[in-house]
């Protein structure tokens, strides 16, 4: 909306809805980290069933107490271990439950980029890491890029770095656990990627 606004980059940025996103990053994350697709589908399942609540229900109160149904009920379908390390009670699944509920993760669920970058007539670079399991980057990219084209915006360049992760570091697997370990704090072909462009964008 603002008029001061020469240009964009997006590094990482959602083009997908909140709740669409959240599903893909639980997916690829939790595959990385070696879960069984049975597990994710369960935990998918749980999360949807909880976002729906979040964005429907006005009542704070009942809201709270539907969550806390949906994690008791959860929990009581989880095997003896998986009781045993979350505590050997479903309390520490309900501290959930003020997260979901909080304003910004109300507005994080429901928030569609798709319409904002609709508009964009200004010169925007778009990029992700291949191995971001956070923002999905062939999904996202590919959102971004057909929401520019619909703003009719000529003036716009995708970039999807092959082996980086989220924070654009060179990863193995792209897994969040992985982001301490890594030296690196951020790949020297993307920061000359940005200034490349940006520079390319003031001389017009």
């Amino acid at each position: 909306e603002s008029k001061d606004v020469a240009f964009i980059v997006m590094m990482a940025g959602p083009g997908l809805r909140g709740d669409k996103l959240l599903d893909l990053q639980t997916r690829f994350i939790s595959k990385a980290e070696g879960m069984p697709d049975v597990d994710i589908d369960k935990v998918v399942a749980l999360n949807n069933k909880c976002y729906k609540i979040v964005l429907t229900e006005k009542d704070s109160l009942k809201a709270v107490d539907k969550l806390n149904k949906i994690f008791e009920d959860y929990f009581n379908t989880l095997s003896d271990a998986d009781k045993k390390e979350m505590g050997g009670s479903a309390d520490n699944l309900k501290l959930k439950t003020r997260q979901i509920l909080s304003p910004w993760f109300k507005f994080f669920l429901s928030y569609d980029p798709k319409e904002n970058l609709a508009k964009l007539k200004i010169p925007v670079l778009a990029i992700d890491g291949e191995k971001d399991l956070q923002v999905p980057p062939k999904e996202d990219l590919k959102i971004i890029k057909s929401s520019l084209e619909k703003a009719g915006n000529k003036d716009f360049k995708i970039i999807m770095f092959p082996g980086l992760n989220h924070l654009f570091q060179t990863a193995k697997t792209g897994s969040p656990v992985e982001y301490s370990k890594i030296e690196e704090t951020i790949a020297p072909v993307v920061l000359s990627s940005i200034s490349d462009w940006i520079h390319g964008v003031i001389k017009k």
